[in-house]
């Protein structure tokens, strides 16, 4: 009725593999912003803006982390990289 209670099943594979290319960006932004803070550090750039989009980096990067442990999912991918234990 209306579409209301036809809900289409979630395909976990594409999910995941979704969420592991997420994490995967995150990573690569989290590592980013942590070398572009030493770098900023000697511009007229204030501090307190620098260490806060380091920090919203690295909060993004673990929120994803923990939304693959809840999914119970290991290193996957084309490299097989770590990036949780």
């Amino acid at each position: 009725m209306f579409g209301l209670f036809n809900k289409s099943k979630l395909n976990s594979a594409q999910y995941d593999q979704d969420l592991f290319d997420t994490i995967q960006d995150a990573k690569y932004d989290f590592d980013k912003a942590k070398a572009s803070e030493e770098a900023l550090y000697e511009s007229n750039i204030d501090p307190r803006w620098i260490k806060a989009q380091t920090a919203f980096a690295k909060q993004k990067y673990f929120f994803v982390l923990r939304a693959a442990r809840q999914r119970k999912m290991k290193g996957r991918g084309p490299q097989q990289s770590t990036w949780f234990e």
